[in-house]
């Protein structure tokens, strides 16, 4: 029993030597890997692979497909940073943009899918849930001169029921459509005058 057992553990301890072994493979078309590789020579575990676009992804890979944690690089600057299924980001992770953007949250199929929060570059952040890559549910948006808004969104946009308080203390209640007060609600002034009504296209139509 004990032979058998050691032999087993040869067998174990040789196989993990042979998934730990790194190389570096370069392809005709100037694209090149270097990582960790299993038995049928598929790109498995830990591993960079290097496009001849000039994208790059480093982590973790699984019978020759991006799966697990790690990071993809574009050359146009942007960066995912997070989870991996069957070469597609898919779980938890980060997406920088060129342009200062970045947005951390849930992902499927390669899109924004879930909850998470955006950051633009001048300090506005937006939080709560995603669809298909946009805000759309009840979330929370503050902007970069302090305006604040707690509601409805439908594909990026104020659009449902909500509130938002402004920088400089006025505030407005009620009814949104694609970022303009419409419909019922109430406009509260800097200082402390109520008006109620019905709001189209953002102005005040009908006070009650």
């Amino acid at each position: 029993m004990k032979k058998i057992s050691f032999i087993i553990l040869i067998l174990l301890i040789g196989s993990m030597a042979v998934a730990q072994v790194r190389e570096t493979t370069y392809y005709d078309d100037g694209s090149f890997y270097s990582g960790q590789r299993d038995g049928k020579g598929r790109r498995n575990g830990d591993g960079t692979m290097t496009w001849v676009s000039g994208d790059r992804y480093e982590g973790q890979w699984k019978k020759g497909t991006m799966d697990g944690i790690g990071t993809y690089y574009w050359v146009t600057g942007g960066t995912y940073n997070g989870q991996w299924k069957n070469g597609d980001i898919k779980g938890h992770g980060i997406y920088r943009w060129p342009n200062g953007d970045m947005m951390e949250g849930d992902w499927k199929d390669g899109s924004r899918t879930g909850v998470g929060y955006f950051l633009w570059a001048d300090g506005t952040r937006y939080e709560g849930p995603f669809v298909n890559g946009m805000a759309t549910g009840r979330g929370i948006k503050v902007w970069a001169n302090g305006d604040r808004y707690e509601g409805d969104f439908y594909q990026w946009h104020l659009t449902g029921q909500g509130t938002i308080v402004y920088s400089d203390g006025s505030s407005y209640s009620g009814f949104w459509l694609n970022d303009q007060r419409e419909g019922q609600g109430t406009y509260v002034t800097k200082e402390g005058v109520e008006i109620k009504g019905t709001f189209h296209a953002d102005q005040l139509v009908n006070q009650e």
